[in-house]
């Protein structure tokens, strides 16, 4: 295959699944030796098929998951499909992707080969912005790997939609650099805007107005959540939980979407209890997830998200 027409996007008809979704950490942090699918046991071969039976089990009939560099991408794209979950795959979490090209041809063969009625939802470079601080990489360089991997997709695939997030935190001209660059050089789908309660300078509801003015494009909320006993966020929200902010972020987006915003959806990112990133062997875990590392469930998240679906379902 070479240069294949992409399929049209449907117009008017949902993106995804689910408006609610759950995003699996895939990040390769701490210098390179935190592999994050490994400590969460987010694989084939563990509790892959697990985890995404519990977000399923929750509504959450979209993730965000990783065919990253080190992990047998086919397996990966098996288990999404044999659970039946809508995955938007990172190419590259904090990973210097040695040959981006023969990547994404791999990753777009197994998907085709997979599944080939379904689109191949991509988001080829998480966060470019912090690629300097957490890969090594310029944002340019980045930016390259995440448009070559586009287009060799594109080029392998007929029917690839792509996203693409940065931290966006407020409204300044700065921040939406990368985005611009990766916007106008390839056409994105859907524009991912990753907000935690610790980093946010604007109120959520502003900062996806102004996204959704800048690109024309449906904005998805792509990583959020709360993380139980960080110190800002109880500083800048006393008294929250989980739930709480789940709330706190459903009620901005509904501000948004009476502004006339296209909101395509909201991710909790992570879905799973990490391990600290600077200390990968660790049996402690951040509590800012659904799944626990034994597999239960916080219990006022969980209540959150059947909330949600009861709502969803009047």
């Amino acid at each position: 295959m070479n240069a294949l027409t992409q399929l049209s996007l449907p117009v008017g008809d949902r993106l995804f699944r689910s408006d609610l979704m759950a995003g699996f950490e895939c990040g390769l942090v701490h210098g390179g030796r935190h592999d994050l699918l490994c400590t969460t046991r987010h694989t084939p071969m563990d509790r892959m098929q697990a985890h995404l039976r519990i977000a399923r089990d929750h509504g959450l009939l979209t993730i965000r998951d990783g065919l990253v560099p080190g992990h047998d991408a086919a397996e990966r794209l098996k288990a999404a499909h044999r659970v039946g979950v809508q995955a938007i795959w990172d190419l590259s979490h904090y990973h210097r992707n040695q040959d981006p090209v023969r990547w994404a041809q791999s990753i777009a063969k197994a998907a085709y080969d997979i599944s080939p009625a379904e689109r191949l939802w991509l988001c080829p470079v998480n966060e470019p912005a912090l690629y300097p601080a957490l890969a090594g990489m310029q944002v340019r360089e980045a930016v390259e790997m995440a448009v070559t991997m586009a287009q060799v997709a594109r080029d392998h695939h007929p029917c690839v939609g792509i996203l693409t997030n940065d931290p966006i935190t407020g409204i300044g001209e700065r921040q939406f650099a990368a985005s611009d660059a990766i916007v106008s050089a390839v056409n994105v789908d859907v524009i991912g805007v990753n907000y935690y309660p610790h980093t946010a300078r604007t109120v959520l509801s502003k900062v996806l107005l102004k996204s959704w003015r800048r690109y024309g494009k449906p904005v998805i909320v792509s990583e959020t959540s709360w993380h139980d006993g960080h110190p800002v966020h109880h500083r800048r929200h006393p008294g929250f939980n989980k739930r709480h902010w789940l709330q706190y972020v459903l009620n901005e987006v509904t501000l948004a979407k009476e502004q006339g915003v296209d909101i395509a959806g909201v991710c909790w990112y992570p879905i799973i209890d990490c391990p600290p990133w600077r200390a990968p062997r660790s049996r402690s875990r951040w509590s800012h997830g659904l799944i626990r590392s034994d597999l239960s469930v916080d219990p006022e998240l969980s209540a959150a998200f059947a909330e949600q679906r009861a709502i969803a379902a009047v």
